[in-house]
């Protein structure tokens, strides 16, 4: 039996498991080929299975006239990168758009046109570098941010317009976004000058925190290992690799599909961490931001005593830190009542207000801390603050008062972030707060870590 007997049905069946490369061969093989090669219906799915796209559109989101000319444009615009490798970093992309539009638009609208090939040879001819493949191809996609452009509405004033987010106790604010190319050689031109790195090393500042808080990420284009500044950035050039190296896989190399730099890696890990709830929009007094402080388990403690629910969660503050005598970690506690109220023994309370706190802070195992104080200390969600050098151990020098929130049902978390710092990379916080339920109670005290 002849291909002239076979349906175009069963044909087209047949091109869809060849895919894009060889059905544009088959193509020349006869007019009836021809014509089923260019089925709209054909190419829809090859789009939609290599590119996740439905609907006509080129990499800037622009519209095109049909699906195969939107296949053959995507082929071209990139046939100098690995396929497997534009669809990872497209897939990286397509993750973050997705939750930014539907969480915060604000954000979405600060990233910039993705650059062209001439605009990424100007930066390594400046800056005397080779990019990395994923972030050459992560700024094909979007050119950083713009944070002045005239793309900004009014609603974003009241933003904190960071990518990557940050975090905020006492007066220590952080929110980092991605740097746009023409950014990253005048950040890089300033900073890199004053490092003290080896001669000929690579490094370029990719991302940085838009407070005035200098927080840097730095990229090393020779070996795509990402690493961010320490309180001894600009004496000593201190960093910290923010990736395993085992990780890294050949990033220079067009003819290996399986490279990955530690951006690339980076923003994977960040677009993972706000689909599924780890990470958070924090909106407080019209003010919103990504929040880096973990909601969600294993990286997010969560105890309920007597209807009182506390969530707990840290996370390393590298700019704060000096490797070699301390290093600073930030907290954020969340106490909240359930509709029910608070159930002591079987009664039922409205409210109950916190009265004491009990921590015990440990750097390994070795206690560096034992707090016994009333209310609790630091930054709330809402502004306020109030600051104790017991538990910052002099890293905050403001005194203010202490905090006694009041929790009622079903309202919003209560919200404070504060700091420790600790000798070693490693140790842990416990302990236990006090609330009196009701009014005129008996104090019962709640372990919750």
């Amino acid at each position: 039996m002849g291909l002239d007997s076979v349906g175009d049905l069963a044909l087209n069946i047949i091109l869809t498991k060849l895919g894009p490369k060889e059905t544009a061969k088959v193509s020349s093989v006869s007019k009836r080929f021809k014509d089923l090669a260019s089925e709209e219906s054909l190419w829809s799915l090859f789009c939609l299975r290599d590119l996740d796209l439905s609907a006509p559109l080129d990499h800037h989101g622009n519209p095109l006239p049909s699906f195969k000319a939107t296949y053959k444009l995507w082929r071209e615009a990139f046939c100098m990168y690995p396929w497997s490798l534009v669809k990872r970093v497209k897939s990286c992309w397509d993750r973050l758009n997705s939750w930014f539009t539907t969480n915060f638009p604000e954000v979405k609208a600060t990233l910039g046109r993705g650059a062209s090939e001439g605009e990424i040879q100007e930066l390594e001819r400046i800056l005397k570098v080779k990019l990395p493949l994923p972030t050459r191809l992560l700024y094909r996609f979007h050119d950083g941010q713009n944070l002045t452009g005239e793309n900004l509405n009014t609603d974003a004033a009241d933003c904190l317009l960071g990518l990557i987010g940050g975090y905020c106790f006492y007066d220590h604010l952080v929110n980092v976004y991605l740097l746009p190319l023409h950014e990253v050689i005048l950040e890089t031109r300033e900073i890199v000058r004053h490092l003290d790195l080896p001669n000929g090393s690579q490094f370029i500042v990719v991302a940085a925190s838009s407070s005035y808080i200098g927080k840097f990420f730095f990229l090393n284009c020779s070996d795509g290992q990402l690493y961010v500044g320490t309180q001894n950035l600009l004496t000593i050039g201190e960093m910290i690799p923010c990736v395993p190296q085992t990780l890294i896989s050949p990033v220079h190399d067009f003819n290996i599909d399986q490279q990955q730099d530690a951006m690339l890696l980076w923003l994977e890990e960040h677009g993972h961490r706000l689909h599924n709830g780890m990470i958070k929009l924090r909106d407080e007094g019209n003010i919103k931001s990504i929040s880096l402080f973990p909601e969600e388990s294993p990286l997010c403690s969560t105890a309920v005593t007597n209807g009182v629910k506390v969530r707990a969660s840290a996370i390393f503050v590298p700019e704060a830190v000096d490797l070699s005598r301390k290093y600073l970690f930030a907290y954020s506690i969340r106490m909240s009542l359930p509709p029910e109220g608070c159930i002591i023994n079987g009664m039922r309370f409205s409210s109950c207000q916190l009265h004491l706190r009990h921590w015990v802070i440990r750097a390994d195992d070795t206690v560096v801390s034992n707090v016994n104080s009333e209310a609790v200390i630091g930054k709330t969600a809402s502004g306020e603050s109030a600051h104790d050098l017991t538990e910052s151990n002099g890293f905050c020098a403001e005194h203010g008062l202490a905090i006694f929130p009041l929790l009622l049902p079903g309202e919003k978390e209560f919200v404070y972030e504060s700091c420790t710092p600790l000798r070693s990379p490693t140790g842990s916080v416990e302990g236990s707060f006090t609330f009196v339920p009701g009014s005129g109670m008996e104090v019962k005290s709640f372990e919750f870590l």
